[in-house]
């Protein structure tokens, strides 16, 4: 689990974060909205200590941030940020560097390391593609590789930042799917998403920034009643009832 404390947070000397107090629980998922700029990739980079925290605390399954080295860190959070290189290499070898943590010197892979890297792509559905060239992949399955890499990372958190950002909505869903079955393993997944609709679908909790500071957190059905997404993003957000339970739809 993740606990955030009274946390100030920012860069080059301005402060984005103002008192952020959230937690993010194994086996739900958590998504993050708000308006561009109002400090949610903030927020992530100050949990795996990117863009160090200010002030307040930060624990992790107990322990403070501060206390952990880097290596240890990504042992207990995985962090998949918006923008990233895609590189001229096998699948593979773009998974297994979700292993780096638990090599040590010479960074020689072992059988373990192999195995579990193969059990991620598995998991999505991409072992048939492990000597492609990641670059010579689509948006989604390049996205399903990065997800792989997270996997093989062993954490038990996994931070997403705009995960379906560029992607067609068949892959938005699949990327939906996956952030689901990880919840249902037992991590806790926390997203950055925009899509307001997809997010109050999809996330067991929401926490809604505005400026730097939390101003709203809860379920769904919770931070929907309370209006002020309509007020926050000048729109209207209706919802409904169907057989696969609520949808919201915006205007």
């Amino acid at each position: 689990m993740i606990e955030l404390i009274g946390v100030n947070a920012g860069y080059e000397g301005k402060l984005i974060l103002h008192d952020i107090n959230l937690k993010f629980e194994p086996g739900k998922i958590t998504v993050l909205i708000g308006p561009n700029g109002c400090g949610k990739s903030t927020l992530l980079k100050s949990i795996v200590k990117i863009n160090p925290h200010t002030s307040g605390r930060i624990f992790v399954n107990g322990k403070e941030i501060t206390d952990y080295s880097s290596t240890e860190l990504a042992k207990q959070v995985a962090y998949l940020p918006q923008s990233r290189m895609v590189p001229d290499i096998p699948v593979l070898s773009m998974v297994l560097h979700g292993r780096f943590a638990y090599l040590n010197y010479p960074r020689r892979y072992r059988e373990e390391d192999l195995k579990i890297a193969r059990n991620a792509l598995a998991w999505v559905g991409m072992s048939h593609l492990e000597e492609e060239n990641v670059n010579r992949l689509s948006g989604g399955m390049q996205q399903k590789v990065y997800i792989a890499m997270a996997l093989a990372q062993d954490a038990e958190t996994i931070l997403m930042d705009e995960p379906t950002t560029y992607l067609d909505i068949s892959h938005q869903l699949r990327v939906m799917e996956m952030a689901k079955k990880m919840a249902n393993e037992g991590k806790a997944v926390v997203m950055v998403l925009h899509d307001l609709s997809q997010a109050l679908r999809t996330a067991d909790y929401v926490a809604v920034l505005l400026e730097g500071r939390l101003i709203e957190a809860g379920t769904p059905a919770e931070v929907y009643e309370s209006g002020k997404l309509d007020d926050i993003f000048k729109v209207k957000i209706q919802r409904l009832n169907t057989e696969t339970g609520w949808h919201y739809v915006c205007d």
